[in-house]
């Protein structure tokens, strides 16, 4: 039996229900609308590649199955693959196997998940930075460092602004230089850190935003000055994404308004703290939005009765293939600390 196979076989419901188990110490658990949209892709997925087996460790005895911190079952073989390859690759259960089908295929999911659960939400090592403002805020990161490093052509890439392919990163030794010098630091020097840090999370503040401005110009065509500087100088922007997987393309509504209102976290918890919402449907040139659709998902936003404004878009993005790919831009005066993470 294959990976894709498995989940066909078992369905995604019996396959939460078995993750809530056996990874119940495992906090990505608690954001599930990422894991079923996730089975649903990979049920879609035509296998593409060499395959191979996937593997099981049992990695302590039932006694200690649910412990603190501790996950029962890891799925071999299947971090850091393509998709395409993993869903052809063949299932090999553990030997006296305590487990259900359901349980080693949330260990599977759970694997093919590490680094990401979509195209909007994938893992990457290094910081994007998409304006001048991200440009700028480099620069002054690489500022920021250069007082505190021994190490000569450490301090030269960080001068010639020699590429970087990890963004500013450095090995463990530098870092220790790093920080034995910022404790021996005097109170001007303090000062001149504290700005400059406060300076580059105002820039990357400011490149996330007009990178999102210049997205809507771009895949929209629209313009509307009072909105963007509402965005602007908003306290904070939440971002989410919520996409159509489904092969028959009449269910693509259907599909999104049971994500909305079923999975954790629902429309209107995602909503919950906003002033404002901003509804970007997308889709590509070769399966647009129909009248009848775009009716329906104002129909199901509606649904929820939002006490606050709420303003609809249509866009073009080639890469939603044959999905409506919904973001949902929630506009609030209180500001999030993990918006402007660095």
């Amino acid at each position: 039996m294959t990976v894709k196979e498995l989940f066909l076989s078992v369905g995604f419901d019996n396959v939460l229900k078995a993750l809530r188990n056996t990874h119940r110490n495992c906090r990505s658990i608690e954001g599930v609308v990422a894991y079923k949209e996730a089975f649903d892709i990979i049920c879609l997925t035509e296998f593409e590649g060499n395959g191979g087996e996937v593997t099981f460790d049992i990695t302590s005895p039932r006694e200690a199955w649910y412990e603190p911190h501790n996950l029962p079952l890891l799925a071999n073989n299947v971090e850091g693959d393509y998709w395409k390859n993993t869903v052809g690759k063949t299932i090999v259960k553990p030997d006296d196997n305590p487990f259900t089908d359901a349980e080693l295929a949330g260990a599977i999911l759970w694997g093919m998940t590490f680094y990401g659960f979509n195209r909007h939400a994938e893992w990457s090592p290094r910081e994007e930075l998409f304006t001048s403002f991200g440009e700028r805020a480099e620069y002054l990161e690489r500022r920021l460092y250069q007082p505190y490093i021994r190490d000569k052509r450490e301090k030269r890439k960080l001068k010639c602004k020699e590429e970087m392919p990890f963004g500013i990163a450095f090995t463990d030794k530098v870092w220790k230089q790093i920080h034995h010098g910022k404790m021996h630091q005097n109170r001007a020097k303090r000062k001149r850190y504290y700005r400059l840090k406060k300076r580059i999370a105002e820039l990357k503040r400011l490149d996330k935003r007009q990178h999102l401005i210049d997205t809507i110009h771009e895949k929209c065509a629209f313009y509307d000055p009072q909105l963007e500087s509402r965005i602007v100088k908003a306290g904070s922007i939440n971002e989410t994404w919520r996409d159509s997987h489904v092969a028959d393309l009449a269910n693509r509504t259907n599909y999104l308004e049971d994500l909305l209102t079923n999975y954790f976290p629902t429309f209107r918890d995602i909503c919950e703290d906003g002033e404002e919402l901003l509804v970007v449907a997308y889709t590509s040139e070769t399966s647009p939005l129909t009248d009848e659709e775009e009716r329906q998902l104002k129909n199901i936003v509606r649904s929820f009765e939002l006490n606050l404004p709420v303003t609809f878009i249509k866009g073009v993005d080639n890469e939603a293939k044959a999905d409506i790919a919904l973001q949902f831009i929630i506009i609030s005066s209180k500001p999030n600390d993990d918006e402007d993470d660095d």
